[in-house]
């Protein structure tokens, strides 16, 4: 049984659609990225599989269970979200944050936090490298130190599903392929299954083992990275003229820009990482 399937998925705002009939599954323990250009629908459909975007039509099943018959608790213990980071509402520590990610699991919360809290807190902050910032509130700290902070509280959740929006955004190269390393880390060392929405292609590919394109939120092509990434489907999605060479370490395609091929419209292009 696949843990997330998807059948005709129709997602929008104020009744007006976004997503229009998307259908995949995700197996258990798989890596899927989903790729596409600004306003392609990326984001809306990994907020959609939290129930945090209006479904309009079709299904989406979590382990078998109608997503939207479910208790937010049940959600919670089942997906854990890391979205792209925004400004701090309320100015916790980074290690209030990060205890965050505990509650779902808490039975009294009152009772205060387990040994089996600190245990999952402690390690979720030196996974993502955030320990020695646990004190500095979320207003004191970068963009990408606050991204690795969400997702630390993800990872102290302890859910099967990790859903990421642009993981990468606001990270420098090096952080980048950390936190591309570390998700490729649970997903063999736990058995995490993990979507993300990812517009940097060269970044995400050496680690998914499938690939979505959407735009304008539907399905243009599905498959593995030697799948799908061609001139034609790259010309198709983002509307560049690429050119594509093969990685020597991992035999996987790498795409370096040419142009656009769109005059009068600004594009989405896919951010390239020089891996030589």
């Amino acid at each position: 049984m696949k843990i997330i399937e998807v059948e005709n998925l129709e997602a929008g705002y104020n009744r007006q659609p976004v997503l229009h009939g998307l259908s995949f599954g995700l197996d258990r323990g798989e890596f899927l990225a989903v790729c596409g250009p600004n306003g392609s629908g990326k984001s809306t459909l990994i907020k959609a599989l939290q129930r945090l975007t209006p479904l309009l039509r079709g299904t989406v099943r979590l382990d078998g269970k109608n997503l939207f018959r479910l208790k937010p608790r049940e959600i919670a213990s089942r997906l854990a979200y890391v979205p792209q980071v925004s400004e701090a509402i309320f100015d916790f520590t980074v290690e209030e944050t990060v205890a965050m990610g505990r509650y779902v699991r808490q039975k009294n919360r009152l009772a205060g936090e387990s040994v089996e809290d600190r245990l999952a807190i402690e390690e979720a902050m030196k996974l993502t490298g955030v320990t020695a910032l646990r004190n500095k509130s979320l207003s004191q700290l970068s963009g990408g130190e606050r991204q690795r902070v969400l997702l630390a509280r993800a990872l102290a959740q302890e859910t099967p599903v990790l859903l990421l929006d642009e993981p990468s955004s606001h990270l420098d190269i090096n952080f980048q392929l950390q936190i591309y390393h570390l998700l490729r880390r649970l997903q063999l060392e736990k058995n995490k299954t993990i979507l993300v929405a990812e517009h940097n292609l060269n970044l995400c590919l050496p680690y998914c083992q499938r690939l979505i394109f959407l735009k304008e939120g539907r399905t243009v092509a599905a498959g593995s990275p030697l799948e799908i990434i061609n001139r034609e489907i790259i010309r198709q999605v983002f509307d560049l003229e690429v050119e594509l060479r093969e990685n020597t370490s991992s035999g996987l395609p790498e795409i370096s820009f040419i142009h656009s091929l769109s005059q009068t419209t600004v594009q989405a292009e896919p951010e390239i990482t020089d891996r030589s």
